[in-house]
């Protein structure tokens, strides 16, 4: 017994990244509460994700308020230009003719946006980028890697799919337990993309797991 818990043993080393997962996904749901924030609290979660990955030593406080100061403006104003987007894109699905040529061309749109939400935080925790170069290499990469960004959409769908699951079989009362549900999804979701964006990352950066201002 005295092996699993050997600091150097697998078991404990398992044990340790589900204890840090889940302090992370309290902190991310604690600092999206103001909604307008869900963008810098998703890039301070991959920020912290990435590091605990790469066995990097830090706190995981300390690292995601880092990561949520450094990067609130950015994020932020992404988070208002993506929801405007979307909320013009929602408003013509709805009002438009189903036999418009625009009416198909709604969904592109949206498949285009939803692509680049997927990789414009995960760029913006490891990369110092400008606004619109962060916007224009989120939506070239998100094109151009078919593979992952296929794999991140169907992780959402199927968080989301076992979210709508829980809120129809469970009342309104039961909300502490979606609000794990949520935590769940959201924490595999961090937890399986961050590898996947890894490794797509060192393909360009092969110093990757360094700090944006140890790499620029």
């Amino acid at each position: 017994m005295g092996g699993w818990f050997n600091i150097d043993s697998k078991f404990y080393r398992f044990c340790s990244y589900v204890g840090d997962f889940i302090i992370l996904m309290v902190l991310w749901a604690i600092f999206s509460l103001p909604v307008i924030t869900i963008g810098a609290s998703t890039t301070a979660a991959y920020y912290v994700a990435t590091r605990q990955l790469s066995s990097r030593e830090g706190y995981i406080w300390k690292d995601f308020l880092k990561s949520f100061k450094s990067n609130f403006i950015q994020s932020t104003l992404s988070t208002i230009i993506f929801a405007l987007i979307g909320a013009v894109i929602y408003i013509n699905i709805e009002f438009l003719e189903k036999s418009s040529i625009f009416f198909p061309v709604q969904f592109i749109l949206l498949y285009e946006l939803t692509i680049t939400v997927i990789y414009t935080f995960p760029l913006l925790s490891r990369f110092n980028f400008k606004f619109f170069k962060l916007l224009k290499t989120a939506f070239l990469m998100a094109n151009k890697h078919l593979l992952t960004t296929i794999s991140c959409l169907v992780l959402l769908g199927a968080g989301f799919t076992l979210i709508t699951r829980s809120l129809g079989v469970l009342s309104i009362s039961y909300t502490f337990p979606i609000f794990f549900v949520v935590l769940f999804c959201m924490g595999l979701y961090i937890f399986v993309s961050s590898l996947m964006f890894m490794k797509l990352f060192r393909k360009y950066v092969p110093d990757m797991d360094k700090d944006p201002e140890e790499i620029f």
